[in-house]
C-alpha cells in the first residue's frame, strides 16, 4: 500500500507543509520511523522526536512549529485521530476468513445472516439469530434464544449464555463469557446456601468492544445492560443487574458489583471498583485502583483512592500518608523532651 502525502491530507482534511507527493508504504512511532513511514506527533513530551525522526510523513497539530526542512507535515486538528482514520483505512487486518465451516454445530432453527463466518467447531444454539456479516470463530458457542447483530465479531472460545443480545458492529475478545449466572445465593439456618435462580439476561448495546477473558453475568431479573459505544478492557468483572452508560470505557482488572448504575461517558482506570446498588453520576473519573462506596451524584468528578475521595483531597491525603513516619518521630522526641522537662521542674 502506497499512500501520496496529498491523498492522506484529503482523507483526513489536513494541509500538507513539504513535498505533497511523498509517498508512504507503512506506519510506525515517530521514535521508531524509517523512511517510507507515517507516524504522528499528539503528545507535546515527544516533540524531541520530530527533529531526528526517520519518518516521510508525520501528522502534527496548528500548535506544533521548528518544523525539520527535511521533513513533509500534514497538519490537523486531532493528529492521533487522523492517523487511526489511516490505520483503519489502509493498515489494519482484514481478516480473510469466509463461509461455514464444515465442523461448526448450527441448530436448524437458528438464523444466520448472509455474509457470515462460522468457526471450526463453533456451536450455535436453536432460536439464534445472527445478522448479516457478522463473524463467530472457532470454539466459540452461542446459546438458545440469542441475538447477534450484524458486522459483530466474535473471536474464538467465546461463550454467550441463553437470552444474551449483542448489537450490531461490536467485538467481543476471546475468554470473554457473556450471560453467565449472577453471584446469587441466600443463606439458610443452618449455614449453607441456596442459590437464587438468575432468569435475567445481558444486553449489549451497538459499537461496543469487550475485552479478553472478560466476565458479564446475567441479571437476577431484567437485564444486565452495556450501552452503545462502551469500551471494556480485558479481565473485567461486570456483576448482575449491572448498568453501565454510553461511550464509558473501563480499564483491565476492574469490577463492578450488582446493580450498580455506571453513567455515560465514565472513565475507570485499572483495577478500580465499584460496590453493588450505587449510582455514579456521568463523566466521572477514576485513577487506578479507586473504590466507589457510596453514590456519586454531580457529574464530571476526578476521583482517586478507596475509598473514592476527590482526586486532589486524595493526593494531599497521600502526602500525609507519607509522612507518618516523620510525625511519629516529632510526637516521640517532644514526649521525650516534656519527660525531661517534667523531670527538672520537679528535681
Amino acid at each position: 500500500m502506497n499512500l501520496k502525502a496529498a491523498q492522506i491530507a484529503e482523507i483526513i482534511n489536513g494541509t500538507v507543509e513539504g513535498d505533497s507527493s511523498v509517498l508512504v508504504s507503512s506506519v510506525s512511532k515517530i521514535e521508531d520511523a524509517t523512511p517510507g513511514s507515517l507516524c504522528f506527533l499528539s503528545n507535546i513530551k515527544y516533540k524531541q522526536y520530530l527533529q531526528d525522526t526517520k519518518a516521510s510523513i508525520v501528522l502534527v497539530g496548528e500548535e506544533v512549529n521548528n518544523i525539520p526542512e527535511h521533513i513533509t507535515v500534514i497538519r490537523c486538528t486531532h493528529p492521533y485521530v487522523a492517523f487511526c482514520t489511516i490505520l483503519i483505512h489502509y493498515f489494519d487486518y482484514k481478516d480473510p476468513n469466509t463461509g461455514i465451516h464444515p465442523t461448526a454445530v448450527i441448530e436448524p432453527s437458528a438464523k444466520v445472516g448472509a455474509n457470515c463466518h462460522i468457526g471450526a467447531h463453533a456451536y450455535i444454539g436453536k432460536n439464534v439469530v445472527i445478522g448479516e456479516n457478522s463473524k463467530v470463530f472457532a470454539n466459540s458457542c452461542i446459546y438458545e434464544d440469542s441475538k447477534i447483530g450484524e458486522n459483530t465479531v466474535l473471536y474464538s472460545n467465546v461463550s454467550v449464555y441463553y437470552k444474551t443480545v449483542i448489537g450490531n458492529d461490536c467485538i467481543i475478545h476471546s475468554g470473554t463469557v457473556l450471560g453467565s449466572d449472577g453471584f446469587g445465593h441466600a443463606p439458610l439456618p443452618d449455614g449453607s446456601y441456596i442459590k437464587i435462580p438468575q432468569i435475567g439476561n445481558v444486553v449489549i448495546g451497538n459499537k461496543v468492544e469487550i475485552g479478553s477473558n472478560t466476565s458479564i453475568d446475567r441479571a437476577n431479573m431484567g437485564s444486565t445492560v452495556i450501552k452503545d459505544g462502551c469500551r471494556i478492557d480485558n479481565l473485567v468483572q461486570i456483576a448482575h443487574g449491572v448498568e453501565i452508560g454510553k461511550n464509558t470505557v473501563i480499564a483491565g482488572g476492574s469490577c463492578i458489583a450488582g446493580s450498580a448504575k455506571i453513567g455515560a461517558n465514565c472513565i475507570f482506570a485499572g483495577q478500580s471498583g465499584v460496590v453493588g446498588h450505587v449510582t455514579v453520576a456521568d463523566r466521572t473519573q477514576l485513577g487506578g485502583q479507586a473504590g466507589i462506596n457510596k453514590d456519586i451524584i454531580e457529574p464530571g468528578g476526578i476521583f482517586s483512592g478507596s475509598p473514592h475521595l476527590p482526586f486532589k483531597e486524595e493526593m494531599k491525603s497521600r502526602v500525609l500518608w507519607r509522612n507518618l513516619p516523620k510525625l511519629e518521630q516529632r510526637i516521640r522526641d517532644l514526649e521525650q523532651q516534656l519527660k525531661m522537662i517534667n523531670k527538672s521542674s520537679n528535681g
